[in-house]
């Protein structure tokens, strides 16, 4: 028997007895020993409890802070596709500009290239990748502002030839269709295949045709059928000099508005679209024809690298093919009234 006293500091209290037996002595021992030997117990697996605890949390948040970074490395994918349309876009233009204006072409040559292949918006998206996506973006944009910059200064300096190069289109953008293309075609009346030197682009009777750029016209009217079959057949036709560099021309027109010898400005009305001539249907065929390539000899080229103001399919191949052959054969040299002059 084990005897507690418990002994108030009150001497006027009484003291208080509380007795234990072996029995309970005993129990008390073991539920002690228990209890001592669950906290040493939980004191050495605390450590590894916690190193868990951690490594699931941390764990836990890498996973999360990957989400986060994947979820903005495609926003940064999908801003860097926008921008690298919107680059080639301005990429075609600006070599477009360099093309039309003659300047050394070596500076536009084959554009970019952009690695789109090894990224998407999936699940296996690299940061490498996008960084160097990215370089190259920075790359593509320093180049097209070594080119506008040559742009600036090439206009700048010569502002009065920039006037008078056709760059425009010669009809409204929403009232035409392109019909037939520059090149090889097979012809609606002979069906056999022959070189088309312009567009025809089909539009209601009536629309109006714009001037290209500004010049002088030289000719204005129907082209005799004695002095030449070819050009008889383009109906009422309106030709513009543009500053002895360029030419255009303007044919199967309803009504013309001006005369030869009149000085018109770039997008000043100049005829009407009609089905004058050898005509199918109501279309305007427009051509431009340059010295550039030989010098007093007006070589047909492709107008549609010389519209600046209208976005056509596969501009980047149309700009390649330019540069690399030349279409121009077996083409109606431009009569004398054409240029301007008059025959003796």
């Amino acid at each position: 028997m084990i005897e507690i006293q418990i002994v108030p500091s009150d001497i006027r209290r009484r003291v208080r007895y509380v007795f234990f037996d072996r029995r309970r002595v005993v129990v008390g021992l073991v539920a002690l020993s228990v209890i001592l030997a669950g906290l040493l117990g939980s004191m050495a697996a605390a450590p590894t409890v916690i190193r868990r605890v951690y490594k699931d949390n941390f764990l836990k948040s890498m996973r999360d802070e990957r989400d986060v970074q994947r979820g903005r490395l495609q926003e940064n994918v999908v801003q860097m596709t926008s921008l690298e349309k919107s680059l080639e876009e301005q990429r075609i233009r600006v070599e477009k500009l360099i093309t039309v204006y003659g300047l050394d072409r070596n500076l536009g040559v084959g554009g970019f290239s952009l690695p789109l292949h090894g990224i998407n918006a999936g699940n296996d998206l690299h940061i490498e990748d996008a960084h160097r996506r990215e370089a190259v973006l920075r790359n593509a944009m320093k180049r097209l502002q070594d080119q506008l910059d040559l742009l600036a200064r090439y206009e700048l300096a010569n502002s009065d030839l920039v006037r008078h190069t056709p760059s425009i289109l010669p009809l409204p953008a929403d009232q035409f269709v392109l019909t037939s293309p520059f090149g090889m075609r097979i012809s609606p009346f002979t069906r056999a295949s022959d070189f088309h030197k312009g567009l025809d682009l089909s539009a209601p009777t009536g629309t109006p045709v714009y001037a290209t750029g500004d010049g002088v016209v030289s000719f204005a009217g129907r082209y005799p059928l004695r002095d030449s079959v070819a050009w008889w057949r383009f109906g009422n036709v309106v030709v513009v000099n543009h500053s002895d560099r360029f030419i255009t021309i303007y044919g199967h027109c309803d009504t013309v508005k001006v005369a030869a010898g009149q000085k018109i400005k770039q997008g000043e009305i100049i005829a009407t679209v009609g089905s004058t001539g050898w005509s199918t249907n109501s279309h305007l065929h427009y051509e431009v024809r340059s010295d550039l390539e030989q010098p007093g000899t007006y070589i047909p080229i492709d107008p549609r690298i010389y519209i600046l103001n209208y976005q056509w399919n596969n501009e980047a191949a149309l700009l390649m093919r330019s540069r690399t052959s030349k279409d121009y054969k077996d083409f109606d040299p431009l009569p004398s009234a054409f240029l301007g002059r008059r025959r003796v």
